[in-house]
């Protein structure tokens, strides 16, 4: 794996995703699961996938200075 520049910020995460069984009644299984941002330890449960990269996206923000998404 090619080493980051020192110039550049480097974000690490961690995604855990797990498919729940059907419920009687219910359509297709969904994806569940839990998102966590290494370098702060924030975590958010996940619902779908586009939470997934709603949570990746509130840390890639263009102010150097915010620290996280509750910044």
């Amino acid at each position: 794996m090619k080493q980051p520049n020192r110039d550049c910020e480097a974000m690490t995460f961690i995604v855990r995703l797990w498919r729940e069984p059907r419920s009687r009644g219910s359509g297709a299984p969904g994806w569940r699961g839990k998102a966590l941002h290494v370098q702060s330890g924030a975590e958010r449960g996940i619902h779908d996938l586009d939470a997934v990269i709603n949570f990746i996206q509130s840390w890639l923000q263009d102010d150097p200075t915010a620290t996280g998404p509750d910044s």
